[in-house]
């Protein structure tokens, strides 16, 4: 039987270096598209199901997970760390869409 999952809610999931780390599969199928955020002092980047422009200016992004995984001064990946949002919002903050990649790989979204 199917894991029940609710896309509703904020979810986190972590797996040490040598670790496989495991995400329910409802939570990752429907990423199409990779944002890069700019104009920060280090590009961000998220992974999301859609977006769309609403009032004001702003961007709405919907089922996001964002690789927020632990790195050492040398850039080895510590702890592999990913989190979900069910939305979040971006005002004033330029942004690109590309397509997403097939895969999420930890430590490799920056």
């Amino acid at each position: 039987m199917a894991e029940q999952v609710n896309l509703a809610d904020q979810h986190q999931w972590e797996a040490g270096s040598d670790e496989e780390l495991k995400i329910p599969e409802a939570f990752i199928t429907q990423l199409r598209h990779e944002i890069v955020v700019l104009g920060l002092k280090k590009e961000f980047t998220f992974r999301c199901s859609k977006y769309k422009k609403v009032r004001g200016g702003a961007w709405r992004f919907n089922h996001v997970i964002i690789d927020t995984s632990k790195l050492n001064p040398k850039g080895d990946v510590e702890l592999k760390r990913v989190t979900y949002h069910p939305e979040i919002v971006l005002v004033n903050v330029p942004f690109m869409t590309i397509p997403a990649p097939e895969e999420i790989i930890p430590g490799e979204a920056n």
